[in-house]
């Protein structure tokens, strides 16, 4: 017994060095509110009231972590479960770390990154989105998001030079496990060089995405532009894009103006415009246009802890070809071209 006991006492010293060095966080989000939409764009179809989880960010709950491994080079590992907190269920579709897993490795060459990761284009719109991609008035519900996470990843980040960083991705499966052979995989190659200098900031986005070994197949391509300045008494933001040849339509343009406007210490208002115009779509090559104004504001009771609420209404120029609804960060629109958000939002 004692022999055991000293065995014991001498593997906790030798592993004690290698725990010291390594680093696991858990942390989350808990997001709940109340929404309003209204003006479906079915006729007879009454407004609808709710109580959500994750209008503003979506609920989560997270395992961090990170091990020195000397030398200036770190491993590190992301698990990222979606949560629906007003139904106790997982969100993403059931996965569980839907919202992103991955393994990294870093040091002063840059972070290597492997598994399901955030799209470039999402991180650069929620940037440069004054409603930061959350609630009715987010821009992505006119601003169309080719997808926004790829599964079966790698992806590249370069070191910090003078305030300009480049994200590299390439995905073998956009969504979903590799198919047999690889003929049907939809692979997909994305580049984002960004600049922040002081109150300037400027990014850019290519993606673009194939099936493999389909004959025919065609590529859809993707470029964001966006820049954002903050003048102390607002920061205003704006982006331009295209998305081509989408099974959906030819060629789509989208523009986003917004501001953010710091009102006290803890408050700030938003405000966004939107438009969206599409090409050549279906048989007949018709064009429609969508458009959006969006207000919230946002109150930070205490670090962790926000009070925010947003509305945002949408006019679809013709139902028939284009059609975007109030969407927020978790719940769909579901038809609906007005919307409105109360919430609280906690992280942890």
């Amino acid at each position: 017994m004692q022999k055991k006991l000293i065995a014991l006492a001498v593997a906790g010293l030798v592993s004690a060095p290698v725990f010291a060095q390594s680093n696991v966080t858990i942390y989350g989000l808990v997001d709940m509110g109340v929404s309003y939409r209204g003006d479906n764009i079915v006729n007879g179809v009454g407004s609808k009231t709710a109580i959500d989880s994750g209008m503003d960010s979506g609920s989560r709950l997270g395992f961090r972590g990170v091990e020195d491994l000397g030398n200036g080079l770190k491993a590190g590992f992301v698990l990222e479960q979606g949560l629906n907190v007003d139904r106790g269920t997982s969100a993403q579709g059931g996965r569980s770390y839907g919202r992103q897993s991955y393994l990294s490795l870093g040091g002063g060459f840059g972070t290597f990154i492997l598994g399901r990761i955030n799209t470039p284009q999402k991180n650069l719109q929620d940037a440069f989105d004054p409603f930061g991609g959350g609630t009715v008035g987010q821009m992505t519900n006119i601003y169309t998001q080719a997808v926004s996470r790829l599964d079966n990843t790698a992806a590249y980040i370069t070191p910090n030079f003078g305030g300009l960083t480049v994200t590299a991705a390439y995905s073998t499966q956009v969504s979903g496990q590799e198919l047999v052979d690889n003929t049907g995989d939809v692979r997909a190659w994305a580049i984002s060089p960004r600049y922040t200098n002081g109150p300037l900031d400027i990014g850019l986005n290519y993606q673009r995405a194939k099936q493999h070994g389909v004959s025919g197949a065609t590529a859809n391509k993707v470029w964001d532009l966006a820049a954002a300045y903050d003048l102390g008494v607002a920061k205003l933001s704006a982006m331009y894009g295209q998305n081509k040849d989408n099974p959906q339509w030819e060629k789509a343009t989208f523009w986003m103006v917004g501001a953010t406007v710091p009102v006290g210490p803890a408050g700030k208002v938003l405000v966004s415009y939107n438009r969206a115009k599409a090409e050549d779509v279906g048989a007949n090559k018709d064009s429609g246009r969508s458009s959006q104004w969006a207000l919230g504001f946002v109150h930070a009771q205490s670090e962790p802890t926000e009070i925010y609420t947003a509305y945002a209404d949408i006019n679809n120029k013709n139902e028939d070809v284009i059609f975007a609804d109030s969407g927020d960060s978790s719940n769909a629109g579901e038809g609906y071209q007005r919307g409105f958000n109360l919430g609280i939002r906690h992280r942890f």
